[in-house]
């Protein structure tokens, strides 16, 4: 049977690279062999680093350079920030929903919790008909 690997098990580079991908490039995690490659090469890049006399904070500077070249950017980040905008806009309508229900911490597990979704779907949908995506 094969024994699925934990986060922690992994190498350093490839559990940083992969906790990095989890947060800003989901996108990304599937694919295996772009992270043990990654990983691999950043690994090197910081034994070699020691070796030639390096510091370990700039071996760390040169692997971690390898590790994350072209993934500083995200796309997901970007359009996480922008749901989250638009969520807190819409959170002062969603109010009324939120006011009809007594939301302890179990309430995801209540009955309710599907009456509310509902609720909030409705109010949400009325909401951008009447005023579009802002």
């Amino acid at each position: 049977m094969k024994r699925h690997v934990e986060e922690k098990e992994l190498p350093y580079f490839a559990a940083t690279l992969t906790a990095y991908l989890r947060e800003s490039h989901p996108e990304l995690l599937p694919d295996k062999h772009f992270i043990a490659e990654r990983s691999d090469h950043a690994a090197q890049t910081y034994e070699r680093a020691v070796r030639n006399g390096n510091s370990v904070y700039e071996a760390l500077e040169l692997s971690n350079a390898v590790l994350y070249q072209d993934l500083r950017f995200s796309k997901y980040d970007v359009a996480a920030r922008q749901r989250t905008a638009f969520c807190l806009k819409l959170l002062p309508v969603c109010e009324e929903a939120f006011e009809m229900y007594d939301l302890t911490d179990d309430f995801e597990s209540s009955p309710s919790y599907k009456n509310l979704l509902l609720e909030l779907t409705g109010l949400i949908q009325t909401h951008i008909e009447l005023h579009g995506i802002q």
